[in-house]
Parts: structure tokens; sequence; C-alpha cells
């Protein structure tokens, strides 16, 4: 008996969410050349602004690290102009950073005008099957101005399509949703364009020492052994009181 052909989800799935690495060896080599160029700015912009700060020695029990700073750039929350930065290296996979949308959900409501919140892809493909695809989903909705819409989607809805073989099947239900042009949509999400950008965020993160998720930094600095949402909060109360 002949075998079935393959649908076109399934090939869309196959692409997306274990072509990983053969879409970047798929690439055109110009754009494999910039995208080093790029890592190796990166690095070294990082790199210099942390040598700059290592001269103010830190207290041994602080919660900040002496890590890379990273930039302010990404999907924002909060107050675009304001001083205090928080940015979170993130995957719509994962169940602590679901958790911790949440979290900072009510931080907002408190500084809404003082706080810059700004969210980083970083997919965890080791361990979350469909991590990737769910960043370029999210992506995709943001071409309609829809990213934190379908993020939220994604994260309150985890249990349905985390470890599912055709995870783009519930995220084209969730665009429907939203009110997506759903064409426009499917055409996005394999867009090299998108996908670069992803690539762009899970190498800031991996220049910025990034091992987990979430991750944040405040302020351009690691945030490391915090003890509770409580002690996160009176964190981020005391930054912004330093810098009004």
């Amino acid at each position: 008996m002949a075998k079935k052909p393959k649908s076109r989800k399934s090939s869309l799935e196959t692409q997306t969410q274990k072509g990983f690495v053969r879409q970047s060896m798929a690439k055109p080599l110009l754009v494999l050349v910039v995208l080093v160029m790029a890592a190796f700015s990166t690095a070294f912009f990082l790199m210099r602004r942390n040598a700059d700060s290592a001269s103010t020695s830190a207290d041994p029990s602080s919660v900040f690290s002496s890590k890379p700073v990273i930039t302010p750039d990404g999907w924002i929350k909060g107050n675009p102009n304001a001083k205090t930065v928080l940015v979170e290296f993130g995957d719509f996979q994962c169940p602590s950073c679901a958790v911790a949308r949440l979290k900072i959900a009510d931080i907002l409501k408190k500084h809404d005008r003082d706080l810059k919140v700004v969210f980083k892809h970083y997919p965890m493909q080791n361990v979350h099957r469909n991590a990737m695809l769910a960043s370029l989903a999210a992506e995709a909705a943001g071409r309609q101005s829809k990213f934190w819409e379908m993020g939220e989607l994604l994260f309150s809805r985890q249990a349905d399509w985390s470890n599912v073989p055709d995870a783009m099947t519930f995220f084209t239900k969730y665009a429907a949703e939203i009110q997506l042009n759903l064409d426009k949509f499917r055409s996005d999400i394999t867009d090299s364009d998108i996908l670069n950008k992803v690539y762009r965020d899970v190498l800031e993160g991996q220049v910025a020492k990034v091992r987990s998720v979430p991750t944040f930094f405040l302020d351009g600095n690691m945030l490391e052994r915090v003890k509770s949402d409580v002690e996160f909060q009176e964190i981020i109360d005391k930054a912004i009181q330093s810098a009004q």
C-alpha cells in the first residue's frame, strides 16, 4: 500500500520545529556572514560594557550578577521611555515563564509609568519541543500588532499545545481567535526574517550567559538569587526610586 503523502501542516512543523539548524545551513552565505559579524560586534560591545563596570566592587550578597549588559530592545510593555528597564528572556513553553508573566503584570499595575518591560525570545529547544514554533507564531502575530495577545494565549494554554506533534493546528486556532489574517499568519510564520529575529534574541542571551528561563535583567544587570516574589518586587521598587 502506498504511503499517504505528508500534509502541508506536517511539513511546516518539521521545517519550523526541527529545522532550527537545517534552516540556518540553507541560508545564503551573505546572511551567515552578516550574522557572524553581528555576533562578534554584539559580544565585543557587551564585554566592553561589562569591563567598564567591573571597577565597581559588588556586594557578594547582592542579587545582581556581573553578567554583561544587554540591550533594551524587544517587545515592550509599560512606559517605553521609563528610566528603569526590566528585560526578560523567556520561552512560551516554559511553565515558570507562564507564572512570571502574572508577576510582571502585577508589577506593571503599580509602576506602569516608571517601568519598561522588554520580552526577548529564548526558546529552550532541547527540553521544549514546540518552543521555537511558538516564538515564530508570536512574531507572526506581531506582524499584525497582536504579539502580546498571541503570547497570552500561548502561556495560558500551554497544557494544550506543549507536547503535541502538530502544534501549528493550535496556533492557527489562536490566530483566528484574535482575528488575525490567517493567510498572512501562515506566510509570516515561515518568513526567514522572523526566524532571524528570534535567532538574534537567542544570540544575545547566549552572549549574556543566559542558562535558564525566565532570566531577568534589571537596568542591564542579571537578577540572580532572588528568593521570593516579594523580594523581586522590592528590588524593582528600589530601582525605580533610585532612578527618580
